[in-house]
């Protein structure tokens, strides 16, 4: 199994940990990200990459890889994927850097 699947499945594992362990807080977050996640004055899509690029700034892994499989499935394509990159490594320097090759890593695994 290649690493963007591994994480998405132990995020998955971890996930299904939380709701059964507590389930009145994975309620109130999930209803907050399906919330949050729809279109509104932005689109979804949108919203997603201001995600991926919080997720390159506060360098998580796991978010990375849930944010460019929800991007995929969106129909968005790697160019526009690299744009958001850009941005993180203009805004966050070097670890901006770093973590946008995990996103070119992934890209193919998810």
């Amino acid at each position: 199994m290649e690493k963007g699947e591994q994480m998405l499945a132990q995020i998955e594992q971890g996930k299904k940990f939380l709701q059964g362990a507590m389930p009145a807080v994975m309620e109130k977050f999930n209803d907050l990200h399906d919330a949050v996640f729809q279109d509104g004055a932005l689109s979804t899509k949108e919203k997603r990459f201001i995600g991926l690029g919080m997720a390159l700034a506060l360098k998580c892994d796991f978010c990375i890889a849930v944010h460019l499989k929800a991007l995929k499935a969106l129909g968005a394509s790697l160019e526009e994927v690299l744009e958001v990159c850009s941005v993180a490594m203009m805004m966050h320097g070097g670890p901006g850097m770093a973590y946008s090759t995990l996103v070119v890593k992934l890209w193919d695994e998810i």
